[in-house]
């Protein structure tokens, strides 16, 4: 999958799943999600279950910041990233 195909798949999920009907409109791959308070430590959870399930990902809890969950694009970039370490060391993305 590429960067884009991940954040398009996150939209998506976040708009759909996590987020209050209200918040779903305004949603994109570069809204402010931690610094919102759109993402709290439920979503966070409930996203990284879903990141495991649907992409066959692993995050770190060294991974799991403010930083790599700004925004669905960060999300996404971090999930690539992790995507192509995998498939470095021979792991199915």
């Amino acid at each position: 999958m590429t960067e884009d195909d991940y954040a398009t798949a996150l939209v998506r999920y976040v708009g759909g799943e996590l987020l209050p009907g209200d918040a779903r409109d305004g949603l994109t791959d570069t809204t402010p999600l931690m610094e919102s308070g759109l993402l709290d430590s439920l979503r966070v959870a409930l996203l990284l279950t879903h990141i495991r399930d649907e992409f066959g990902l692993y995050v770190s809890p060294a991974k799991i910041d403010a930083h790599h969950f700004r925004d669905i694009r960060t999300i996404a970039a971090m999930l690539h990233g992790l995507a192509l370490e995998n498939e470095s060391q021979g792991e199915p993305a």
